[in-house]
């Protein structure tokens, strides 16, 4: 029997949004005006990136369900807060898809998405899943013809953003948060004001509360956020380009495995699989190790049976 195919699809700016507001608050995205936002804006960038999008973790899941044959995301890639995941996207071969903005609330990838599905599942006989990533429930339509097709329908969802008729109309739905590799950030207290309010915001506040010492916070402010951007500027494609630990990558594959198992075990054929759809450069004799059950018994918190068939978590 043929491997499972996976047709993913990321509606990138719902997850990014949804995940800004489970960070900072319902609206905070709209509060903060973060689409209109600066690379560098002295309050959107830090909380942008404290409410970062974990991508890997996505493409992960989706390689634990099958081969991930075609794969696409949906954003305006000009807005700076969508622009900032270019190495993250382009380091897994995402297929981007620009979106430009015909309206201020709609950002339209619902439709665009929905036609690619429909498109690529009539094209291609070969796949058998398809993986929607976001909240919306305008993609009931989809879930609905994805099985007519005779498709297994899998949703990912950012917590407090989720559609219920969008999760019910999945045959599988796993929140984010919940994805193995995903770490739970603690939600960020309020701002002591609303932000996003822009420069003329600023601006008032600094005047009641007197011109230079608003000044010298807000120059403050400023400096650190472009040093900030510049350190992150010159650290990030070093950073970027490091592989995934494989001690974390195993895990992961082992988590999303293990929960699919009434006992907990894995199988090894299964997991070395799974593995190389995670990260296809894995090999263990890189690593040190003649074979796969070598490596495997060399990971702490394991354990195999007699004859190296299966591998379960022992902490």
């Amino acid at each position: 029997m043929s491997e499972p195919r996976v047709a993913l699809y990321l509606d990138f700016e719902n997850l990014v949004a949804s995940q800004y507001d489970a960070v900072h608050g319902r609206n905070a995205w709209q509060r903060d005006r973060v689409v209109h936002a600066a690379a560098d804006d002295p309050t959107v960038a830090p909380r942008l990136e404290a409410s970062r999008l974990d991508v890997d973790a996505i493409v992960d899941y989706a390689a634990s369900l099958g081969v991930v044959a075609i794969s696409r995301a949906y954003a305006n890639w000009a807005c700076p807060a969508f622009a900032s995941y270019a190495r993250d996207v382009t380091a897994r071969a995402l297929d981007l898809t620009q979106l430009f903005p015909l309206a201020g609330t709609k950002n339209g990838a619902d439709i665009r998405l929905a036609t690619d599905v429909v498109d690529d599942l009539t094209r291609h006989p070969d796949l058998t899943h398809v993986l929607v990533a976001a909240g919306d429930s305008d993609y009931v339509a989809v879930a609905q013809k994805a099985k007519r097709l005779g498709r297994s329908v899998v949703g990912v969802g950012v917590a407090g953003s989720i559609g219920r008729y969008w999760e019910a109309a999945c045959d599988e739905f796993t929140k984010y948060d919940a994805l193995p590799g995903v770490e739970r950030v603690v939600r960020a207290e309020a701002p002591a004001a609303p932000a996003g309010s822009g420069s003329s915001g600023a601006a008032g506040a600094a005047g009641a509360a007197g011109t230079g010492s608003a000044n010298g916070d807000a120059e403050d402010a400023a400096s650190g956020a472009r040093a900030a951007a510049a350190a992150r500027t010159e650290t990030a494609p070093e950073e970027r380009a490091k592989p995934i630990p494989y001690s974390k990558l195993f895990r992961n594959a082992m988590n999303l495995l293990a929960r699919k198992s009434d006992d907990g075990k894995v199988r090894m054929s299964e997991l070395k699989q799974v593995l190389v759809r995670m990260s296809p450069g894995f090999d263990e004799s890189t690593l040190g190790h003649k074979t796969f059950s070598s490596y495997v018994r060399a990971q702490p918190g394991v354990a195999t049976d007699a004859k190296n068939q299966q591998v379960w978590f022992t902490d």
